[in-house]
């Protein structure tokens, strides 16, 4: 199996996990608690990170740019998840929130002057069904 495929397995499987376990959070905590206390879950991994052999980010200012804004979307994003968990079943919020990559392929079709295919277009309007139907 390509590794590229094995990461993308693990990472469905992981955001998978992650929004029932935030859902659990919420019923327990108000949702800005929650959002707080899920954000330590990201300590072990920084550690890791930092102990790796050789690891450094070499100074790119673009990449370093991309990469800080895209760590703030994140966050933001997480925040309002968690607060749309905190008012509705985890049936309507996780399959909404999971268009998020129609945002991705039509912003890097416009900006990044990546392809859009008729196939593509099907999948959107797959993916948009889809949720229709998972969304009570």
């Amino acid at each position: 199996m390509a590794e590229w495929l094995t990461f993308s397995l693990l990472a469905l499987a992981f955001w998978g996990l992650w929004g029932l376990l935030a859902k659990v959070a919420t019923l327990h905590l108000p949702p800005y608690g929650a959002y707080l206390v899920s954000t330590l879950g990201y300590l072990p991994v920084i550690g890791f990170l930092l102990v790796q052999r050789n690891f450094q980010v070499p100074w790119q200012p673009a990449g370093w740019s991309a990469a800080l804004g895209a760590g703030l979307c994140a966050a933001l994003g997480l925040l309002c998840f968690y607060r749309a968990l905190a008012g509705a079943p985890a049936a309507r919020v996780v399959p909404l929130t999971s268009l998020y990559p129609l945002v991705t392929v039509v912003l890097g079709y416009f900006l990044l002057k990546e392809s859009l295919s008729f196939r593509h277009l099907g999948g959107i309007a797959a993916a948009l069904v889809a949720v229709w139907l998972l969304a009570d």
